[in-house]
Formats: C-alpha cells, sequence, structure tokens
C-alpha cells in the first residue's frame, strides 16, 4: 500500500511538473505570436521595426529583423547586422573604468586633472563624470561655438583629441559647481574615455577589445573607427537613413562631424552580442558582484539628493515589487537604440533602430505590454 502509494504521489508531481512547462510553453508561444503581430502591424502602418531581441529567464525567445541595412546599395537588415549604439555605448565606458578601478589604478573620487594635467578644473572627480553631475557643457554646443573650418569643402570627423583640444583652449564655464545638479554631459564620457587611454597607454578601442570584447567573445562589437561609406572590413556595418522630403524615396542620414568621438558612443554592435553583454552583467562574469553592485546604485547630489544614473546606466530601483532593473537609451545621427535588463530576473530587451522614424518608444511600449500580459496599443501615427 505504501508502495503504491508513493507511486501515485511521484506520479502526480511529474504531471504536475508537466503541465507547468506545458503552460509556461503555452504563454511563451502566446507572446511570441504577440510580438511577431506587434511588428506585422507596425510594417502594415509602414514602419519597419529594426533588430529586436526578447530574453526572459536567461534565454532567448523572441529576435527578429526587418528593414534596410543599407540604401546604397540596397540591402536588408539580418540578426547579424551591426548598428551604431550611441549612447547605450557609456555603460562599456562604466566598466572601463571599474576595470582600472579593480586594478588599482585609479579611484572613483580622484580629481581628473590628477590624471588628464591640460583638465582645465580642479574639482571635478572621476564619480562625477560616470554621475552626470560634473557640470561640464555638453561638447555638441562647445563645438558649435568654438570649431571653425579650415576648409569649407571637406567633411571633417571629429574625434577625443580634436574635442578636447578645443576644450583645453577655450575653457568653457562649468553650468553649475560639481555635485550641486545632474545633467546629462556626453562630455564627461569622452574625458572618461581619455582617462583610460592616458592610465592604460592603449588606445580605447584596444582597450575595450582586450579587456571586454574579446573575453567575452563579442566577436562583432567594436569601437568603430568611422569613415564615410561602404567598409570591405566591416561589411555588417549598418548605415543610417530617413525618408526624402517627398516621404518616395529615402537618403543617407549617417554623417555627423563628431562621428569619431569615443567614450560617449561610436560602438557598433548586434542583437547576440548584446545578450552576451546582458547576460555576463546579470552572471557576474564581467565584474565582481561588489563593483556592479556600486555601479548600479543611485549617484548622490551634494544635498543627499538621490539621482537615478550609475556608472552609465540609467536605473529603476525605486519600486520594490518589480525587479532591479538597468537600461539606457542612444539616440545619434540616423539610429535609435535601446538596451533593458532585468538583474534578477535575467530577463529584458534590446532594440536596435536606423530609420530615423523615432520607432523605439512605440517598440519599447508594446515589449512591456506583452511581457506583462496587457495589451499593446499601436500610437495614431
Amino acid at each position: 500500500m505504501k508502495l503504491t502509494l508513493k507511486f501515485v504521489l511521484i506520479g502526480l508531481l511529474i504531471l504536475s511538473f508537466s503541465s507547468c512547462k506545458q503552460k509556461e510553453t503555452s504563454l511563451t508561444n502566446s507572446k511570441v505570436n504577440q510580438y511577431a503581430k506587434f511588428i506585422s502591424d507596425m510594417k502594415s502602418k509602414g514602419f519597419t521595426t529594426g533588430n529586436i531581441l526578447v530574453y526572459e529567464n536567461g534565454e532567448i525567445v523572441f529576435q527578429s529583423s526587418d528593414g534596410l541595412r543599407s540604401i546604397d546599395p540596397i540591402d536588408s537588415l539580418t540578426l547579424n547586422s551591426q548598428f551604431r549604439l550611441a549612447s547605450v555605448s557609456k555603460q562599456f565606458t562604466g566598466v572601463a573604468i571599474m576595470k582600472l578601478k579593480q586594478a588599482g589604478n585609479l579611484d572613483y573620487d580622484q580629481k581628473v586633472n590628477t590624471i588628464l594635467t591640460d583638465f582645465p578644473h580642479d574639482n571635478i572627480t572621476i564619480k562625477h563624470l560616470l554621475h552626470h553631475t560634473s557640470g561640464i557643457a555638453d561638447y555638441i554646443e562647445i563645438i558649435k561655438e568654438n570649431f571653425v573650418s579650415q576648409n569649407l569643402t571637406k567633411r571633417y570627423i571629429l574625434g577625443n583629441n580634436e574635442i578636447l583640444d578645443i576644450f583645453y583652449d577655450t575653457n568653457p564655464k562649468l553650468n553649475f559647481q560639481p555635485g550641486e545638479e545632474f545633467e546629462y554631459s556626453n562630455t564627461g564620457y569622452l574625458v572618461l574615455a581619455s582617462i583610460v587611454e592616458k592610465i592604460s597607454k592603449q588606445h580605447f578601442r584596444d582597450f575595450l577589445k582586450e579587456n571586454i570584447f574579446e573575453p567575452l567573445g563579442m566577436s562583432r562589437t567594436t569601437l568603430y573607427n568611422y569613415q564615410e561609406g561602404n567598409d570591405p572590413n566591416m561589411p555588417n556595418r549598418v548605415f543610417g537613413y530617413r525618408k526624402t522630403e517627398s516621404e518616395k524615396g529615402y537618403e543617407l542620414n549617417d554623417y555627423h562631424v563628431v562621428n569619431d568621438v569615443r567614450g560617449d558612443g561610436g560602438i557598433y554592435s548586434t542583437l547576440n552580442d548584446l545578450y552576451k553583454w546582458n547576460m555576463a552583467l546579470v552572471n557576474y562574469k564581467v565584474l565582481p558582484k561588489e563593483y556592479l553592485d556600486e555601479a548600479w546604485y543611485w549617484g548622490t547630489l551634494n544635498n543627499g539628493e538621490k539621482i537615478a544614473y550609475g556608472f552609465g546606466w540609467f536605473l529603476f530601483l525605486e519600486d520594490k515589487t518589480k525587479p532591479k532593473t538597468v537600461f539606457h537609451s542612444g539616440g545619434w545621427v540616423g539610429f535609435s537604440t535601446y538596451l533593458f535588463n532585468e538583474i534578477e530576473t535575467k530577463s529584458g530587451y534590446i532594440v536596435l533602430t536606423n530609420n530615423s522614424t523615432r520607432v523605439v518608444a512605440d517598440i519599447k511600449k508594446a515589449i512591456d505590454s506583452i511581457r506583462a500580459d496587457v495589451p499593446y496599443v499601436l500610437s495614431k501615427k
């Protein structure tokens, strides 16, 4: 009798487990169908959705590729297409700084001018730059006011050295005293990349490759040395484009005078490499937990006020009923990107677009709705 009861209980457990797995699979399939339907609905409205990847509990549940990689010649996106990440690149800069900290080569409270000796401010620390609380003006404004083209027919491509030369020469006034406010500044992350180069004695591109990309197997990720036109060394590179004014065709939308700046942007990558990156982060393969816990925690102003920006990530920490989440968007000429990573659940999604239609907000809303088992609603446009 006891033996029979034992087998009955085992059988019930197996049936229960099987039933749970079937429900889980059914739910996943339902969501996959909803993601696919959303992309179809967007196409019916005349929008492409670029490259999308959704993962739950560490496993990829959906990925898609929709749109053009290039318009001259016409070529479609694939899952291996390499997109410009824009400001999503900042988290890699944050990790580069943390790796130097781990090696004992710098401190977060260290003054910037103790490393970059021409830096004109003696009260700005590395942590101020990481948290966007330095008060440094954005370099786009500095360039607009101070860069003079010597050749009106030349298409200049400026990088860190040229911009820092202008910054040092003009010594623009701080927008506020360090630590007094939060103000997003691309300049801060440019300076951080230059700090990495000064300490490591390596180009930032090489430092990232040797210390992050290669160890994680991110073979399709690189800090790109920008050039216009097709590059035989990077055949999967994605180009930004937009509709013409007549909306009857497309035109290239990929060039900007500061396209070679590093630290705040400039990295190109793929869906799968970024999935590897997010998984390496949540599994603490990039850095020890104590380092990332600090990177994923509030910044603090001089008055004690907390800011929801860590070391290259925006933070979602307030609602304790929801998973701890880090995320970042990116927007640059022709490109809009978004990485969303739930730390404890190892779930999230990646969105990479290049058609200048600003569809990322619609994609985010739809994915968030589907993940929450709420019907998505297309915007009226």
